[in-house]
């Protein structure tokens, strides 16, 4: 969903707002969750994200996909994930 929101002031910028369902993969009672970028990817303890890139998947079927050659030790989980940027230096 995206949201536009307009000033009072013509002049001044959008802000735009996503806010979407996206499915992550986690593990060991949901303590651990799918981290990383290209092929480097790992499962990091949720205690310690900090700016790590999380792996996220637009569809619950193409987060199972990517992990059916594993042990079933994992657990594939909605999430909504937002995204604010424009008027106010975002």
């Amino acid at each position: 969903m995206i949201v536009p929101y307009k000033h009072s002031d013509f002049n001044q910028p959008f802000k735009i707002k996503i806010q979407r369902t996206r499915y992550v993969v986690m593990r060991n009672n949901r303590t651990e969750i799918w981290c990383g970028l290209a092929k480097n990817f790992y499962f990091k303890p949720i205690q310690e994200i900090g700016n790590t890139s999380i792996k996220t998947y637009a569809s619950e079927a193409k987060a199972q996909n990517s992990c059916s050659s594993w042990d079933k030790d994992y657990e594939v989980v909605p999430v909504t994930e937002i995204l604010e940027w424009g008027a106010g230096g975002r």
